[in-house]
């Protein structure tokens, strides 16, 4: 083959160009990603897990809202697994030690679950206030279930016909005999309970409320012990190597001294 057959064909042929340079007359190559191409994940910031502190509480907040709603369930697991994996993983994550981070796993679920649990009470007893009927009735039967925990279920026997639940979950200081105040909602919004005073709900949010703060505060607290823990090693590595190199350099001095002796 001549060169000017050799000439002929590469001009035929398209021109490769390299990764990234857009020209013309031939095609872009890109490279194929893989696992090995792929930039490692990297960690939350502490500025933007401090940020999202009061967002993921209210989440957790809102789980516990909607828990007793009966159309509700499914929403109220997404939003509590979302606010609790952010508070509950990635905040004491940023802890470089891991016994202290395992700490405030635990300081961290206490205010968690009671804001939950306070506020899903809350929710039932302002449903049952608002829209709900009460009806006088005797507890005229206790039944224990056993399973994984105990439960008891309390029979309810009213006088005369009436839509009110036969029976509905009670405790160990419900007794048969006992006079109540059933209260259930004729929607079927949420569980029956046994009736309480007007305004109880408000006493509930208000103790959601403040397990609410202390679960931000706690949470913003670990960021600033983790920055500042993180700060202090940074600043002690700098120092050991500063250490190192001071001491490398008077070696040779030393050794330059014995010299010239």
């Amino acid at each position: 083959m001549t060169g000017r057959d050799q000439a002929e064909r590469g001009r035929r042929q398209p021109a490769m160009v390299p990764v990234g340079r857009h020209r013309h007359g031939g095609p872009v190559l890109r490279p194929l990603r893989s696992l090995r191409t792929r930039k490692p994940w990297r960690p939350a910031s502490p500025t933007r897990v401090a940020l999202l502190i009061p967002l993921a509480a209210l989440t957790v907040l809102a789980s516990g809202v909607l828990w007793p709603l009966h159309w509700m369930l499914v929403p109220s697991l997404v939003l509590g697994m979302a606010g609790g994996t952010w508070l509950i993983v990635v905040v004491p994550g940023l802890l470089p030690d891991g016994a202290l981070s395992r700490l405030m796993v635990t300081l961290l679920v206490v205010p968690a679950v009671a804001a939950a649990v306070l506020a899903a009470n809350a929710s039932q007893g302002f449903v049952l206030e608002l829209r709900g009927e009460v009806r006088s009735g005797v507890v005229a039967r206790v039944i224990e279930h056993h399973g994984k925990t105990t439960s008891y279920e309390c029979v309810i026997r009213y006088r005369g016909a009436t839509d009110a639940p036969g029976s509905l979950n009670c405790g160990t200081s419900d007794h048969v005999g006992d006079a109540v105040q059933v209260a259930w909602d004729p929607g079927g919004l949420v569980e029956p309970d046994f009736a309480e005073a007007d305004g109880t709900y408000r006493f509930f949010a208000i103790l959601a409320m403040v397990s609410e703060i202390a679960l931000v505060l706690l949470g913003e607290f670990t960021v600033a012990l983790a920055v500042t823990l993180h700060a202090a090693r940074k600043a002690a590595a700098a120092r050991d190597s500063a250490t190192t190199d001071g001491s490398g350099m008077a070696h040779p001095q030393s050794t330059a001294s014995c010299n010239t002796l």
